[in-house]
């Protein structure tokens, strides 16, 4: 199973969707970035998953499905655009490995994401809850414009939420280390229940389930 995390990639033609200039591009299967760390700052600075035509200069993200793997912090993500049968048997062979834990996600943001979570050494699940939560400061606002987004960031020993909307754009809600720690605590039961050792998509859905069914318990 070792040799499924080691990095890898393949070499796959592409066209230019502007100019039609040919591209020979280096798409990764396998990104790991205990073995390869420089991976990891081309994928925080939105360098690994683009496509750039150096012809007409045109840029656009690339996203396909990959594994992300790092092996010090005992996580392995897997990016699936598209989730199909050839994608299922890869996970599936993956899920074989026990002791690290899972995640799936189906987007870049998303991905880079859950890196800085790991990074941070917080818990993704108890982030998406903390998410759910913060709605109710965002609802005057989603009355006249559309939620995007909500993601987790950070500056330093700073936490926040960045949060997007269609009209007004980004906006910012901070996050302390008391109430993160607050609502670790509080739902520390609730979440080992809704817990795997499989890949899990860990996002504000999985979230919303945990609060509605124990909305009573805890109010």
């Amino acid at each position: 199973m070792e040799g499924k995390r080691l990095t890898s990639y393949a070499m796959e033609e592409l066209e230019c969707p502007k100019c039609g200039h040919k591209h020979s591009l280096k798409k990764y299967k396998v990104i790991n970035v205990t073995e390869k760390a420089k991976l990891k700052e081309e994928i925080m600075k939105n360098r690994l998953y683009q496509f750039s035509c150096e012809e007409c200069e045109y840029m656009a993200p690339l996203t396909y499905d990959s594994l992300y793997v790092d092996s010090r912090k005992n996580i392995m993500i897997y990016m699936a655009p598209v989730m199909n049968a050839e994608i299922k048997v890869k996970i599936a062979e993956l899920e074989q490995e026990k002791g690290i834990d899972k995640r799936l996600v189906d987007n870049i943001n998303d991905l880079k994401e859950k890196i800085m979570i790991v990074d941070n050494h917080l818990d993704d699940r108890v982030i998406e809850i903390i998410k759910i939560m913060y709605l109710d400061q965002i609802k005057k606002e989603m009355e006249d414009d559309t939620l995007l987004n909500i993601l987790f960031d950070y500056n330093r020993d700073n936490y926040c939420f960045l949060v997007f909307f269609q009209k007004k754009g980004i906006g910012k809600i901070p996050l302390t280390r008391e109430f993160y720690r607050q609502v670790e605590d509080k739902y520390k039961e609730a979440i080992k229940e809704h817990s795997t050792d499989g890949f899990m998509k860990i996002d504000m859905e999985w979230a919303g389930k945990i609060l509605f069914k124990n909305h009573n318990k805890f109010n």
